[in-house]
């Protein structure tokens, strides 16, 4: 059952249950209310039909005796036929005298001793689904154990009123449905847009990474949809973000295992003419000065590749407050010692603070120096300016290709293979640690005119 069904259910259920219970309490009380006006109408009829009876037998010549002799009971004998007195009963010690009733009251000779009926009292009387109102008093003057009685039915009234409760009832389920089938249409305009985020949910489930829940609504369910959205972005973004670097992790893997084939071919060779070949002392130590320096070389690169992978997973950084001019400080005298061969300049246009990590500032900067000063000839200057939130650092050495600078940055890649040797890992270390930093590497060069790397934070 759909959402929009159920809430009809719903509504159909809860006005129903009402209905009927408000039908119910408002047809009793609509009854008692009838029957005791009809009732209240009968008794006034009564109390008038009494008063007749009363002032007959004050007026009434010879009327004088006891109740049932003379002439005032032919009189009321006369009376009741002529149904002057319809409805009436006149009973004395038991005897019913005169009856234009179409029923019969039941005497109880303790009603004087109980004080019933001594005043005019009603009550209501019920069986095989008709009801009456049996009204009686005392009729003292004409001695004890005199009553005048009133039977009236009343089943009409009950009638009534149960028609009422029916007529009620049908209107009531005729809104009920009505109302239903309203709040059914409402209820499903209003959800509409959970189909549209179930239908993007669906694209989402499926890959389609780049599905939005288009919906113009400012409701909760309008805010629903842009939490979506917000999360199917977030989504997308992670995704994207495990696709590159599993291509990169793949790539790194494929470029280690290239960069590792010369070392272990060379490692190989010399170890398998050790083992099987007798060779004169030069030979050998020329043979085992190669496997030092191929083993030598694959511990940088291990050490490289452990900072590269520390950097990815943000391992053991410290973000402080620290000053680009201090930075550079520390990092110029460093590359001067390095190579003492080159120039380098630091200017200062404007200092500025960063929070970062001052050792990771370091490496990136020493290396970024060494790659100019490696690419710079010997006596030229690498000059390292500090502007508003950013550094530049120039060199007027060989330059780059567009093809370099397309692959500068990725591991392994060297543009010189007949150059300094190196690993290929520096700039990809660099570019990580700006990253890190929130900032962005940029590099322009032409080949023979030198590089210019700016570092923006």
């Amino acid at each position: 059952m759909k959402l929009y069904q159920k809430i009809m259910a719903l509504i159909f259920g809860i006005l129903t249950g009402c209905g009927l219970f408000c039908g119910w309490l408002l047809g009793t009380n609509y009854e008692k209310r009838q029957m005791l006006r009809a009732a209240e109408a009968e008794v006034r009829s009564f109390e008038s039909a009494r008063y007749a009876v009363e002032w007959m037998y004050q007026t009434e010549p010879g009327a004088g005796g006891t109740a049932g002799e003379g002439g005032f009971r032919r009189l009321m004998e006369r009376m009741f036929r002529q149904k002057l007195f319809d409805g009436c009963i006149w009973i004395a010690g038991g005897e019913v005298l005169c009856d234009s009733s179409l029923y019969a009251v039941s005497w109880e000779g303790n009603w004087r001793e109980e004080g019933r009926f001594q005043e005019t009292e009603w009550v209501l009387e019920q069986g095989g689904g008709e009801y009456w109102v049996v009204i009686g008093s005392a009729l003292p003057w004409l001695g004890e154990d005199n009553y005048l009685f009133s039977v009236q039915e009343v089943t009409e009234v009950h009638r009534e009123t149960a028609e009422f409760v029916r007529q009620f009832t049908l209107i009531w389920f005729l809104f009920v449905a009505a109302a239903s089938l309203l709040g059914a249409a409402a209820a499903k305009l209003v959800l509409k847009p959970m189909g549209i985020l179930m239908r993007a949910a669906g694209e989402i489930s499926r890959g389609n990474y780049g599905v939005r829940a288009k919906v113009g609504r400012r409701d909760e369910i309008g805010r629903l949809a842009a939490a979506f959205n917000l999360m199917a972005e977030q989504v997308e973004s992670r995704v994207r973000e495990l696709t590159l670097a599993g291509e990169e992790k793949e790539r790194l893997l494929g470029s280690l295992a290239h960069e590792m084939r010369t070392p272990m071919t060379v490692v190989l060779g010399y170890s398998d003419t050790l083992l099987n070949m007798k060779l004169g002392e030069r030979e050998q130590r020329q043979a085992i000065r190669g496997i030092y320096e191929q083993a030598g070389y694959l511990q940088r690169l291990s050490a490289k590749l452990m900072e590269l992978t520390a950097l990815h997973q943000n391992e053991s950084i410290s973000m402080e407050a620290q000053s680009m001019e201090a930075v550079l400080e520390q990092v110029v005298p460093m590359a001067e010692s390095r190579w003492p061969d080159r120039r380098f300049c630091l200017e200062t246009e404007q200092d500025f603070t960063l929070c970062g990590d001052r050792d990771l500032l370091v490496s990136l900067f020493v290396n970024l120096l060494d790659n100019g000063a490696e690419a710079s000839a010997p006596g030229q200057e690498i000059r390292v300016t500090v502007r508003e939130e950013e550094v530049l650092i120039r060199d007027s050495g060989k330059g780059m290709t567009e093809e370099a600078l397309r692959k500068i940055c990725e591991p392994f890649y060297r543009a010189e293979k007949s150059g300094k040797e190196g690993i290929g890992l520096g700039l990809a270390i660099c570019e990580q640690i700006v990253c890190l930093h929130r900032g962005k590497l940029r590099f322009e060069s032409r080949a023979g005119e030198g590089t210019t790397v700016t570092v923006s934070f």
